[in-house]
């Protein structure tokens, strides 16, 4: 099935109606910053393609009467429903391709939920595409930020795939040893992203004791689609 069979139109309107709320569609356009004729075709019905995760996102984020980036992104067919059943959903293998595919998807969903808590913040960001000098390998998400003496912002992602594995899903070490390898200065920001609390709290456990980098952990919620917490693991050391 394909996004646009996926995408409930009807459902859709009606929480983009709730999320609006009181409000006219002028003011609703104005303060999330999509066009008042595109909210109106989508409350019409008129648009086959769901809206993009970043447009959910941007309507998420002025949602009144407790409408949430979840449920937008629920009826537009981006996330799958809580109910579908056993046959509709993608069976976990252990195979390399399937893993592979997997991950793919959750790093998605790691970018579209950070991105909708990044248009909530105030300060100025964008996101760099081009690999930064002296990494070995891009980041799963590079952001240039003015924040906090910070203006560049690394994150990698290390999505929990198995629910009910036990122990953590990576190498710390090799975490932290990968990390260390990376030309990384006093106004970087480096960040772990997980979405196991149980990996959280191992970490949080384990801080690196040697390591030159402003170093932060956060933890992310896949079904509520928010970032829970984030915490700063260590400080870059100064030689």
């Amino acid at each position: 099935m394909n996004i646009e069979e996926q995408f409930n139109k009807e459902e859709f309107a009606n929480l983009l109606e709730r999320a609006k709320g009181e409000r006219s569609i002028n003011q609703f356009a104005n303060e999330t910053g999509v066009s008042a004729a595109h909210i109106s075709r989508f409350l019409r019905q008129m648009i086959a393609s769901p809206p993009t995760p970043e447009t959910i996102s941007k309507f998420a984020a002025k949602a009144y009467n407790e409408v949430t980036y979840q449920d937008l992104m629920v009826a537009a067919g981006h996330l799958a429903r809580k109910d579908d059943s056993d046959e509709n959903r993608e069976v976990v293998k252990d195979s390399p391709l399937n893993y592979r595919k997997q991950r793919e998807e959750l790093n998605k969903k790691f970018i579209q939920i950070i991105l909708a808590d990044l248009y909530e913040k105030s300060f100025e960001w964008s996101v760099q595409k081009e690999k930064p000098e002296g990494r070995i390998r891009f980041p799963d998400m590079s952001l240039n930020i003015d924040y906090e003496g910070y203006n560049k912002w690394y994150l990698d992602f290390y999505p929990s795939i198995h629910r009910n594995h036990r122990g953590p899903s990576f190498n710390l070490s090799f975490v932290y040893g990968s990390i260390s390898m990376y030309e990384l200065f006093n106004t970087d920001k480096y960040t772990i992203v997980v979405n196991d609390e149980r990996e959280f709290n191992m970490i949080m456990r384990r801080p690196p004791l040697s390591l030159r980098a402003n170093l932060y952990l956060m933890l992310i919620d896949l079904e509520w689609g928010k970032i829970v917490k984030e915490e700063k693991l260590c400080s870059y050391r100064k030689e």
